[in-house]
């Protein structure tokens, strides 16, 4: 299946820098808080890493759906 991307959205200071720096892969939902789009799947995850190291809140996870 591959990597998926979860979000804690009692984390989540809505500061948009995922959704600046990969907006195919984040976007903000109804209420404000960031949420992985329907295309994060296709981002390389290398690229996922750094966005998610880059979060102020720590409040992006990405999960290895391959690993048994």
């Amino acid at each position: 299946m591959g990597l998926r991307v979860e979000i804690d959205r009692e984390a989540c200071l809505s500061s948009g820098r995922c959704v600046e720096a990969e907006p195919a892969a984040f976007r903000f939902d109804g209420e404000e808080l960031a949420e992985a789009a329907a295309g994060a799947d296709r981002v390389p995850r290398e690229r996922l890493a750094v966005v998610a190291r880059g979060c102020p809140a720590a409040a992006i996870r990405l999960v290895d759906d391959d690993r048994t």
